[in-house]
């Protein structure tokens, strides 16, 4: 990853993002039901309400919505991630 590419602000979840960030559904899905419940839940705890915030609204910058990035795109796949493992947990 090119960390240039990635707010500063969420450069604290790049690992999270390597590992979560699967751009495959088949392989995202796969990994979540075979995940245990304490891999979710610390997955969802991982981003506070503020960071949540700043993953959002990255996620919805023109710019990268016209011509995303590598980063970008792996960041999403994170976003999918956290939102499934955040409706698996309750």
């Amino acid at each position: 990853m090119e960390i240039n590419n990635i707010p500063i602000q969420l450069r604290y979840l790049i690992s999270l993002v390597e590992e979560w960030g699967i751009e495959d559904d088949g392989y995202l899905g796969e990994k979540i039901e075979e995940s245990a419940k304490e891999e979710l839940v610390n997955l969802v705890n991982s981003i506070s309400d503020n960071g949540y915030d700043e993953l959002s609204e990255w996620l919805v910058t023109p710019e990268l919505l016209e011509t995303p990035t590598a980063e970008y795109l792996k960041f999403s796949a994170f976003y999918i991630a956290y939102e499934i493992a955040r409706v698996s947990i309750k």
